[in-house]
């Protein structure tokens, strides 16, 4: 979602979260991440359950290898397992991004 109605946001009682990271040589709008729409739901345009292994072992399939090689490039596929190693990245969300935003809604529960 770009460009989120702030005002009707705002009357449900829901807050944006997260937006996209800035790419500067991406020509788009920065597309919305994350609203908690209330106290006990959360919509999410990413995957902070994805673990490294497991996106390894998709990508790798011969159909999501060739859909990307097609859509983007041999260099970018090659880009993305690269990533997949990078501590920084998806390991980096996967153990810090989803046990952090458990704990941090059960809090929010009890307030």
């Amino acid at each position: 979602m770009i460009q989120p109605n702030e005002e009707k946001l705002h009357a449900m009682g829901a807050e944006v979260l997260a937006i996209e990271k800035e790419r500067p040589h991406v020509p788009l709008e920065r597309a919305t991440m994350a609203i908690r729409f209330n106290p006990y739901m959360i919509g999410t345009q990413f995957h902070p359950e994805a673990d490294a292994e497991g996106m390894h072992k998709y990508l790798r399939q011969p159909a999501c290898r060739l859909r990307v090689v097609n859509d983007h490039g041999a260099e970018k596929y090659e880009n993305m397992l690269e990533l997949l190693q990078q501590p920084d990245k998806i390991l980096l969300t996967h153990d810090t991004l989803l046990p952090n935003f458990l704990e941090a809604a059960l809090q929010y529960q009890h307030t």
